[in-house]
């Protein structure tokens, strides 16, 4: 049995967007044209989980950016990821992490600290509204943000198409909490190439964000994101959102790479 990438795409768009209630099988079969039982075949052999599997993982992730990112109560937590009782939020987070949500929340330092140790250096950084961007992209599970998945993806990318203006990539989970195969990333581009086929248009920003900035290759990115999150923890100055990062790639006129950051803030 065959499925097109946008059925397939729309199905995990509709999941995404909505993690917090029950996608149900008369979506799903609306939206994909095949009955539930062989779009759940089709969802697992690609992405090696059952629908309602890969929709309570993306509640509970949520939950726990939530817990570290933000101050809201844990039963408010519950609430906004789906949950209507602190019990039931309690015991799903346990079975997924093993640990409860207030010993997440408590152990938020000791989270970051093997990331973080000996973490030096500051970078100076800006609080910014960013207006919405309409952008055509592709994602892909990028094991733990792995470079060398990305720069494959990028260039099959800048073989189909000429890239004159921005270009950005969509940090949708944070590798501390999503295992590490499940980790994705999206490239996206302002315009494409016509006939090219396999983007998903989306918009982007919308929102107020904490911006840092990256000069230089990608290899070395990693340090940034070292340096952001120590601030982060020891400054403690603001919420976090469990939207996605944002980087923004450009160029300097002397041809350097540069990447803006952008962590979304709670509001």
């Amino acid at each position: 049995m065959q499925t097109h990438f946008g059925e397939i795409q729309k199905i995990v768009d509709l999941i995404e967007e909505n993690f917090d209630r029950e996608i149900t099988a008369y979506e799903i079969e609306s939206m994909s044209h095949y009955s539930y039982r062989n779009f759940q075949r089709i969802f697992f052999r690609i992405f090696n989980e059952t629908i309602s599997g890969f929709q309570k993982r993306l509640r509970l992730e949520n939950a726990y950016k939530k817990l570290i990112y933000t101050t809201d109560t844990i039963s408010d937590i519950g609430w906004q990821i789906g949950y209507f009782n602190i019990q039931s939020f309690s015991k799903a987070f346990k079975q997924q992490y093993h640990i409860s949500p207030a010993v997440a929340r408590k152990n938020k330092q000791e989270m970051f600290s093997q990331f973080i140790d000996n973490t030096q250096g500051n970078l100076p950084h800006e609080i910014r509204y960013k207006d919405p961007v309409s952008i055509y992209c592709r994602f892909i599970k990028a094991e733990d943000y792995n470079n060398q998945e990305i720069n494959d993806l990028w260039e099959s990318i800048e073989n189909e198409n000429e890239i004159s203006d921005s270009a950005y990539g969509i940090i949708r989970d944070q590798p501390l909490i999503t295992s590490v195969p499940h980790c994705r990333y999206g490239a996206g581009i302002t315009h494409i190439s016509s006939g090219i086929s396999g983007f998903q248009k989306k918009e982007i920003f919308g929102g107020k964000y904490i911006k840092f900035t990256h000069y230089g290759s990608f290899d070395s990115i990693l340090e940034t994101y070292r340096i952001f999150y120590r601030f982060w923890l020891t400054e403690s100055l603001f919420m976090l959102d469990n939207s996605d990062v944002i980087e923004e790639y450009t160029q300097s006129p002397t041809g350097e790479i540069i990447t803006h950051i952008y962590f979304p803030l709670y509001s």
